[in-house]
């Protein structure tokens, strides 16, 4: 453990960077086009949990195989792929987590290896393919990667830490290609013998690997031995040729002209030309990645949002401000609690997403970097297919809290509610637009959450509820408070001209109520504007909900720059 395998498979697989030297495929270096023909199963099996095997597949092959590809053509080969990696019994079987019971560790493997190979791959990089697995399920799943590879000629590098013997032999015969023609190199027995010819022997129940190792960190001379003998085995090997790089053959001359490795270099590149002209920059087209990220988000996070225990507090926090607030009567008494009822549902419904969001980034990221690096779809293909997906999920929580609790409130009529359920539903997706910056700025639920409430806390006592007039000195912060502007929409529509408000008899705090009752006996009520007056409603209706969007605007803009820039992959 910690020799760098993973960083190799990541340095081959042309994921990270060489601080020196080149990475080459065929002796081209390593580019866009060519690690689109290598798959890299990772160690970690990163799935979304709530969606069924067969899901996942096919989902990603509408990501991976071309648009112009028929839906049933698609099917063909994932069924196919299914069937050879034996797992169509787990087909229909959610992916699951912890939480979740679903595909067992082996079956997950299986479905990991399954998304890569479904490009058709000429080279498979495989890293510790059988960590985590026990000693049978292990050795399934080898017998079966063997099976795949021999069947379909794929060049294979796999890293193993697996203290079982038989994982030694996972791939008896690993096949690696050369110009069309197939050689077969043994695994760990082929090299213990070679070893043992020197006179180097592995006693019994030792880790092969471990012993390799220690002989060619031995003594000088050892190593001398080992790579004397190697080149010249492979001088006569039919089967592990010597580059002729090594042997002063380099330069030997074909009757085309060319040399051995400057035929090699163009076979390969008139087979890459051949096979992807007209070149495509990604795999599919942007409204392929669009609807497929779209529609796999939304049934990730369905199970998520429309939970029971989601639907459970949606009704829980309806009824119960309902009843508290019930039939408020249409008196001056009362215009606190009118105007409480009403900012306590738009708070709830800005706590509510800015909070679900908050684990976005910091969960998705290793499955959108996985992705995005296998080059699967464009950034913001993911982003606006993240947008758009939740907004009907994150639409209707709010419709059901605003109906119930509005009507058993007693507010404004239809107007006033249809007006409600807007501001409320467009605070509702501001309050996510910040939520989705929080998580992709920390990357971290713990400092998310601190961001969040330090906010959403400073915001609830400048919104315009607690407080009207702030010192002179802070009446600049009260802007950044996004929900005085829909708070301040819906006081203008709860107290319209047509919605009367009854005066107190005596010592009301509306200066028009006490000089009606000096002249008239008759009942007095107060005046609109009066009352937008005293919550320092201001701006028109146009002018809150304008710059209500350009909040929302700003904060979704700036969430893809730090996606784009910042958390690159």
């Amino acid at each position: 453990m910690g020799s760098g395998k993973t960083t190799l498979l990541s340095v081959l697989s042309g994921r990270q960077p060489v601080r020196a030297g080149t990475v080459k495929m065929n002796g081209m270096p390593l580019n866009k086009r060519l690690r689109r023909s290598i798959c890299y199963v990772m160690q970690q099996d990163i799935f979304f949990a709530n969606l069924t095997l067969r899901d996942t597949l096919m989902y990603q092959a509408h990501l991976k195989l071309p648009s112009t590809m028929k839906q049933h053509e698609k099917e063909k080969i994932v069924t196919s792929l299914v069937e050879e990696l034996d797992i169509t019994k787990c087909y229909n079987t959610i992916i699951g987590d912890d939480f979740k019971r679903g595909l067992s560790g082996g079956e997950r493997k299986r479905a990991n290896i399954a998304c890569e190979l479904l490009s058709d791959p000429a080279v498979m990089l495989l890293d510790e393919p059988t960590s985590g697995l026990d000693s049978s399920t292990a050795y399934s799943l080898c017998c079966t990667l063997r099976r795949y590879v021999l069947r379909h000629c794929k060049t294979v590098v796999s890293s193993i830490h697996q203290p079982s013997s038989q994982i030694y032999h996972m791939f008896d015969k690993i096949l690696l290609m050369s110009d069309g023609e197939i050689a077969y190199y043994g695994a760990a027995a082929q090299i213990l013998d070679f070893f043992g010819a020197l006179g180097l022997h592995c006693n019994p129940h030792y880790n092969p690997a471990d012993f390799i190792l220690d002989k060619i960190k031995e003594s000088t001379e050892v190593r001398n031995r080992i790579v004397q003998s190697s080149n010249e085995l492979r001088k006569s090997s039919p089967e592990s040729p010597l580059d002729p790089s090594f042997r002063d053959e380099s330069d030997q001359k074909l009757p085309n002209g060319l040399s051995l490795n400057e035929y090699r270099v163009a076979k390969f590149t008139h087979k890459q030309d051949s096979e992807e002209k007209p070149e495509r920059k990604w795999p599919s087209s942007y409204w392929m990645q669009y609807r497929t990220l779209t529609l796999r988000n939304f049934k990730q996070q369905r199970e998520v949002i429309l939970s029971w225990l989601n639907l459970v507090q949606t009704l829980s926090m309806a009824i119960v401000p309902g009843v508290i607030w019930w039939q408020i009567p249409k008196v001056e008494e009362q215009i606190q609690a009118t105007s409480g009822l009403m900012y306590f549902i738009l708070l709830y419904w800005a706590f509510t997403p800015i909070f679900h969001t908050l684990t976005t980034f910091p969960l998705e990221r290793p499955i959108i970097n996985k992705e995005r690096l296998s080059g699967s779809y464009r950034l913001s293909a993911y982003y606006l297919a993240k947008m758009t997906s939740e907004l009907p999920l994150i639409v209707i929580q709010p419709i059901v809290s605003i109906t119930i609790a509005f009507w058993m409130g007693g507010l404004n009529g239809v107007i006033a509610y249809f007006v409600d359920l807007a501001m409320i539903i467009l605070g509702s997706v501001t309050a996510q637009s910040i939520g989705l910056f929080a998580s992709a700025l920390f990357l971290r639920i713990d400092q998310s959450i601190i961001f969040a409430t330090i906010f959403m806390l400073t915001t609830l006592l400048l919104g315009g509820f607690y407080i009207q007039h702030l010192p002179a000195w802070l009446t600049w912060a009260r802007y950044f408070a996004f929900v005085l502007y829909p708070f301040h929409v819906m006081l203008s529509v709860e107290f319209s001209n047509d919605h009367y408000i009854l005066c107190k008899a005596e010592n009301s705090a509306y200066q028009y109520c006490n000089l009606a009752r000096n002249t008239t006996n008759s009942s007095v009520y107060i005046p609109r504007d009066e009352i937008l007056a005293f919550f320092n409603v201001t701006l028109p209706i146009w002018a809150n909900i304008l710059i209500l969007l350009l909040f929302m605007v700003t904060f979704r803009i700036a969430c893809y720059l730090l996606l784009r820039f910042y958390r690159k992959p």
